[in-house]
């Protein structure tokens, strides 16, 4: 009850600072908003008049608001003292005065006699985690005010040298272009299907890197001599011919071909050009998908939107009597339904080009017979049929190309987009693992003041800050990708069991959560880097001088983590079971290794440290990494399933052989005699 008390006495006194800084964080965001936006706000008449005549407080859009921003984050960074002395009174710790401006008072200070003697204590512990909490949202709030305010003054700046008073062309720079151009004639361009992140109406090549594509063959040693090498170079073919897009192209030219092969057959040639078979050819040549689901959406909004868009042309033919004046004025206010269903609805992109396609078919076919008559109408073979008949006749001839191309996607055998969604999980996984091993290093560099000036092209720390923000960015782009596919997955055709649709989004879901807490982590510890130039002389560097050298004695992060969700990935991607008896590493009780190390290190004396609270953070974030691989690991497992070694034997003594008893149990704590080293008990 007491906790309780205490954590009310907290969260009321420090509601107000947070509150403020928050509102003044979105008001950051809405200055960003007023400034780069092409109109001007409604509201407010002149943002560059007098502020004295309506406010002292600026408001968001004028050009005095980058430095009352930087003056509210300086002030709440600034009462960062007074949310310590509130934690120190509610445990009933009395601070001297002069206890955080005054070295010689900080210095001769003891903590209570409650915390230094029991380290284990739950008493000390639930102290320490409040305090980590209270620092860790401290931290976190100061963090992004910065970060806002740095946006801000990189929007103003836009603002004074006047690029945004004028419209110009935006065009990528030449990096890169010379990247685009290189990326086509590398082996890596190439989609492969373990790369493809696919969308409603989008895909995304994410190439996973060297680690994951190029893998060691078994059964070929590299070559040594010319025939080898010439004869190397030839597996090239089959293994061309044998991707998965090559297999798409050959289905898509199967498809075409069985609509194709009635314009080369002589007694139905003329029928294929008189009806115009060949809109069929082209619906299947565009409208196929890798994927039967993928390909049964688009497929439905093709047909919707053609059908959609064919009553509206007959409505635009007659409802002016067939005037050609009527019919142009009607055409052009019909056409815009397209573009408005594509700016307006993205995931509707399909249906929004097709219509207008439709449409400007059938009334512009009607307006050039009207021009050019009907004899010279037909003199390309193609027969005359009226707006009631060719809107119809486009409709079936889409419709019939659209099914054959979805037959396609699931004829000799299916595509579906379980197995896709399964392969990018995989991905997805695997660029976890490698994403933590990246930030694994970062972290503990920084930690022990081993890093470089990440400024300087081709340092370790530059390398390594290029490497996590691009491995951020295809994570992000793989999760994205796998959200807006489950949304496909409902239009692939059920076969056997259903998708198991709940396990993959908790999955991805715990995913994106130990991303971000990843990214927290790294981030936090860039407060140790920009440390590294404060004075030796000081306190603070003293302390972050100790700290470092007791740190590097210890293992800030474990690689084991990316062993585990580097095996996780390839069970996933291969469809297998993990292997048996794994386990999520404990999380480093940093604190505790700390005060076993040195008991000073991190006491009451020196949680005004601006390193402290980024010790805090780095403590928050790995348990919570700790506590979402614990979880992500029992949903892969419950979804692949795990090896099973157990020994079974059949009881002969009740006549039932269906029934048996185990004779190999796994046993977590309070083994029995006998146990072996896998933590298996024979009986």
């Amino acid at each position: 009850m007491r906790a309780v008390l205490e954590w009310h006495e907290l969260t009321r006194k420090l509601r107000e600072p947070f509150s403020d800084i928050a509102e003044t964080i979105d008001q950051g965001l809405e200055h960003v908003g007023l400034v780069l936006s092409p109109t001007k706000p409604s509201q407010q008449t002149d943002l560059t008049e007098d502020l004295e005549a309506k406010d002292t407080q600026p408001r968001p859009g004028s050009k005095e608001f980058g430095t009352y921003l930087d003056r509210r984050t300086s002030t709440f960074h600034e009462q960062k003292q007074d949310m310590l002395k509130l934690w120190c009174s509610v445990k009933g710790i009395e601070l001297p005065g002069g206890f955080f401006t005054d070295p010689d008072v900080t210095a001769k200070f003891q903590d209570p006699e409650w915390l230094r003697l029991d380290h284990d204590s739950e008493v000390r512990r639930r102290s320490r985690r409040q305090l980590y909490i209270c620092l860790y949202m401290e931290f976190l709030l100061w963090s992004i005010g910065r970060r806002v305010y740095d946006l801000v003054a990189f929007v103003e700046h836009k603002r004074q040298t006047g690029k945004l008073n004028k419209r110009r062309l935006v065009v990528p720079g030449s990096k890169r272009l010379r990247k685009w151009a290189v990326s086509l004639f590398r082996r890596d361009a190439d989609t492969r299907d373990d790369q493809q992140i696919e969308g409603n109406d989008q895909m995304t090549t994410v190439y996973l890197g060297e680690a994951f594509g190029k893998k060691k063959d078994p059964m070929h040693l590299p070559p040594h001599n010319a025939w080898e090498r010439f004869s190397d170079k030839l597996r090239h073919i089959p293994a061309f011919l044998s991707s998965p897009p090559s297999v798409f192209g050959f289905r898509v030219a199967c498809a075409t071909m069985c609509v194709a092969i009635i314009g080369y057959l002589h007694d139905t040639q003329t029928m294929y050009t008189k009806e115009r078979l060949f809109w069929a050819q082209i619906m299947v040549a565009i409208g196929m998908q890798p994927t039967a689901g993928q390909g049964l959406r688009n497929a439905m909004l093709r047909i919707l939107g053609t059908g959609v868009f064919m009553l509206a042309a007959l409505v635009c033919w007659y409802i002016v009597d067939t005037k050609t004046a009527g019919v142009i004025v009607f055409y052009f206010l019909f056409i815009h339904a397209g573009p408005y269903i594509i700016v307006k609805y993205p995931t509707l992109t399909t249906l929004g080009m097709i219509g207008p396609i439709t449409m400007t078919l059938i009334i512009g076919y009607a307006l050039q017979v009207r021009k050019v008559g009907v004899e010279a109408a037909i003199s390309n073979g193609q027969a005359y049929h009226p707006v009631y008949v060719l809107g119809p006749l486009r409709l079936a001839t889409v419709s019939g190309g659209l099914f054959l191309g979805w037959l396609w996607t699931v004829f000799p055998w299916p595509i579906s987009e379980h197995s896709e969604q399964r392969k990018n999980l995989g991905s997805g996984l695997y660029l976890l693992a490698n994403y933590y091993s990246v930030m694994h290093e970062t972290v503990r560099a920084r930690l022990r003041g081993l890093d470089d000036d990440s400024t300087i092209k081709g340092s370790v720390s530059q390398r390594l800050d290029k490497a996590r923000r691009t491995l951020y960015g295809k994570c992000n782009l793989v999760l994205s990708g796998m959200r807006l596919r489950s949304a496909v997955i409902k239009y692939d055709v059920p076969i056997g069991g259903r998708f198991p649709s709940q396990q993959f989004q908790d999955i991805i879901e715990s995913m994106q959560s130990t991303l971000n807490f990843m990214v927290l982590v790294s981030f936090a510890s860039t407060s140790f880097t920009e440390m590294q130039s404060s004075d030796p002389s000081t306190s603070s560097s003293e302390w972050l001088h100790t700290f470092r050298r007791l740190i590097g004695e210890t293992n800030v992060t474990s690689q084991s983590i990316t062993t585990l969700l580097s095996l996780m990935s390839a069970s996933v991607t291969n469809g297998q079971a993990l292997p048996p008896y794994l386990r999520v590493p404990e999380p480093f009780q940093y604190s505790q290794r700390l005060d076993e190390m040195d008991a000073d290190l991190l006491s009451v004396r020196h949680i005004a440290e601006p390193g402290y609270a980024s010790f805090a953070v780095v403590q928050i974030g790995t348990k919570c990494i700790i506590d979402d691989l614990k979880k992500l690991l029992a949903q892969v497992k419950d979804l692949v399933g795990e090896l099973d070694f157990s020994y079974h034997v059949i009881s002969t003594k009740d006549g039932a052989a269906n029934e048996s008893e185990e004779t190999l149990t796994y046993t977590k704590s309070n083994p029995p005699t006998g146990q072996g080293q896998n933590g298996a008990t024979k009986t």
